[in-house]
């Protein structure tokens, strides 16, 4: 997709799903759920130019939204690690408001699932995926959506009665 109508569409696509990919990438568990969505955006756009099908755009951006969520939660890891002593930066202020919007004990439940099954949920409820979307953006199979998708609401459920 290339010239004035493939970057309409692009702008398009940003107006309608920056907001949405901010939203995806701190329910599952980034730091910096902003920078995150800008990052995806950014890719997509480098990129903008290879896609033969705009409807492709939105799966795609969703797929690096997971993705680059991904690998920020394994870097939180390292960080984590580090000793006390180290000064840590302070989270942002959007990073306080979205936290403070969110319902607290949900998150947290979310937070004790495993990362898989956590997706998963994030992907149907908040962005109301259909399992073949689901299972096209973790790349993994319809009936592993559907499996997961069982095991994690019944560990949601035990969490949000423990807490």
């Amino acid at each position: 997709m290339t010239g004035t109508s493939g970057m309409a569409a692009f702008s398009a696509l940003f107006t309608e799903s920056f907001e949405a990919m901010k939203r995806l990438a701190y329910l599952l568990g980034a730091d910096d759920p902003e920078n995150i969505a800008q990052e995806a955006f950014v890719r997509l756009h480098d990129r903008w130019h290879t896609l033969y099908d705009d409807s492709k755009a939105l799966p795609y951006l969703r797929a690096m939204v997971v993705n680059l969520s991904r690998s920020r939660l394994r870097h939180l890891k390292v960080v984590r690690r580090t000793p006390p002593d180290v000064l840590l930066d302070e989270l942002s202020a959007e990073a306080h408001a979205l936290a403070k919007q969110e319902h607290g004990r949900i998150r947290e439940a979310l937070g004790k699932l495993s990362r898989r099954q956590r997706e998963v949920l994030v992907l149907r409820y908040w962005l109301d995926l259909d399992q073949a979307a689901i299972a096209e953006t973790l790349g993994v199979a319809v009936g592993t959506v559907k499996a997961t998708t069982s095991h994690a609401m019944n560990n949601l459920r035990k969490h949000l009665e423990e807490g």
